[in-house]
């Protein structure tokens, strides 16, 4: 399952949730500091920096180029 950021719009605290599914409406989150049901889905960076995803291996990202033999 994977994990989410989230706002809360009511007490602005920012929480990360572990859904079912990334089509889960936001209302089904419920804020872990004022349990309302009033989150909206942020952009987390998380996963790409983690995994490489469009930045590169932390390899090909600290030496200023890759080594995909296209240049």
């Amino acid at each position: 399952m994977p994990i989410y950021d989230y706002r809360c719009q009511r007490c602005d605290q920012v929480f990360s949730a572990l859904v079912a599914s990334s089509t889960t409406p936001a209302v089904d989150i419920t804020c872990p500091d004022c349990g309302q049901n009033e989150a909206e889905k942020l952009l987390s960076m998380r996963t790409a920096l983690l995994t490489g995803g469009a930045w590169g291996s932390p390899d090909t990202a600290s030496s200023g180029h890759c080594d995909s033999g296209y240049y």
